[in-house]
């Protein structure tokens, strides 16, 4: 039997979720249904036109799709710590860069500058002009549940509020090179207080499942979260090796 490691209570006062395919609530409702609907999408660039245009341009796909997600309800709960979790990060940015070292034998100071796994983290808190306790977390397969924990434990250090930002922009298909990627870029912008609303429960033990098609190895579990959400599920589980979250949704 599985034994329990750790279980968790929270409240979502507030959750906006940003993508490189749906431009609006109706259409992720509809992906929520059926993934497939984003197949035939188009890709869509968030506007942001609260940024000036220069900072804007500065911004990374991953950075921009935080700031459309996170913006407002970020300003409804000012001073509110962040975790930002991340598989991703910039390693697009990175791979960019490498291309314009072959060609120009440099890079930009800036652009490299830029390409760290906090940088969007970092670029939050000047936007912002918030100097509010950050965390950024590179996480694996289960780092929606990895951001939520962290998110608890700050909420059971006294905070009143927790802004929790889950972002993944996976590499280009034109880089031929063996990666796992998400099926599309996304953000993901919850304010946690406390509460049990929601409650999380991580167990371990060596007799779970290891078949492949028994695993939810997939790493970008901010999509499933946001899927149980919008699905309104009182329940579900993600099995991975040697360890099972279980998501819950309590009245």
């Amino acid at each position: 039997m599985p034994s329990i490691i750790c279980r968790f209570h929270f409240d979502i006062s507030a959750w906006r979720v940003s993508g490189s395919k749906m431009c609006n609530m109706a259409q992720w409702r509809q992906w929520a249904e059926c993934p497939g609907f984003a197949d035939g999408l188009p890709d869509v660039k968030p506007e942001l036109p609260f940024l000036p245009a220069m900072q804007r341009r500065r911004l990374s796909k991953a950075a921009r799709l935080v700031c459309d997600a996170a913006w407002d309800i970020a300003s409804a709960y000012p001073g509110s710590p962040v975790v930002y979790a991340s598989h991703d990060g910039e390693m697009a940015r990175s791979f960019d860069l490498w291309l314009e070292l072959l060609k120009s034998q440099t890079v930009s100071p800036t652009s490299f500058g830029l390409s760290v796994h906090n940088a969007t983290a970092g670029q939050w808190s000047i936007l912002r002009q918030d100097m509010s306790e950050q965390t950024a977390l590179a996480v694996c397969a289960d780092g929606v549940e990895t951001a939520l924990a962290e998110a608890a434990s700050l909420l059971k250090e006294g905070f009143g509020s927790v802004l929790v930002l889950v972002a993944d922009d996976p590499l280009p298909e034109g880089y031929a090179v063996s990666a796992t990627r998400a099926p599309f870029a996304y953000a993901l912008a919850m304010v946690l207080t406390k509460g049990t609303r929601y409650s999380l429960t991580l167990s371990a033990s060596d007799d779970m499942p290891s078949e492949t098609g028994m695993l939810s190895e997939a790493y970008w579990s901010g999509l499933e979260w946001v899927r149980f959400l919008l699905n309104g599920n009182q329940e579900y589980r993600r099995v991975y090796r040697n360890r099972e979250w279980l998501w819950q949704q309590n009245g």
